[in-house]
């Protein structure tokens, strides 16, 4: 996380989950917040209409600095096609269940990756593909690891 000053983060309830939210990750053996990093606090487009008024000035991310056009819906895009899968996983174990949907979660992220070939390398900034370089995407098709070099190759062609 070097050199990132910000995160916003957004949560359906962040306006009750952030009362307490220092405590929790002080408390947690798993979470940190790095020093120095500042943590922008909101709620999703879609939740927010649902709660108070103080809340939409105060967690909307159209008016948190550097919110910009986010919806801070991004889990919730994802349940339309899940939702296409549902009545096959219904019957599974859990442990089925939990691959299955993890499979279709790593080719929705693999597709996403592929899409970014499609813009010149030009037009990324230049974090964004030392971002992409330095993760491993597991390949849903081949059901192999892509290293830096093969994501690079991949990304110029």
């Amino acid at each position: 996380m070097g050199g990132i000053e910000a995160a916003l983060i957004c949560y359906d309830v962040m306006c009750q989950w952030s009362v307490h939210m220092k405590d929790r990750v002080t408390g947690s053996r798993h979470l940190k917040i790095p020093d120095g990093l500042e943590l922008r606090l909101g709620i999703g487009l879609f939740h927010i209409h649902g709660h108070q008024d103080t809340c939409l000035a105060r967690y909307s991310p159209s008016f948190i600095e550097g919110g910009r056009q986010i919806d801070g819906e991004t889990i919730e895009t994802l349940w339309a096609p899940l939702n296409e899968i549902s009545r096959s996983t219904r019957g599974m174990s859990t442990s089925h269940r939990r691959e299955v949907i993890d499979d279709h979660m790593n080719d929705s992220n693999w597709k996403k990756l592929v899409d970014l070939g499609r813009i010149s390398l030009s037009d990324i900034a230049p974090e964004l593909i030392e971002i992409i370089q330095s993760m491993l995407y597991l390949s849903a098709t081949a059901g192999r690891s892509l290293g830096q070099r093969s994501v690079r190759q991949h990304l110029i062609t």
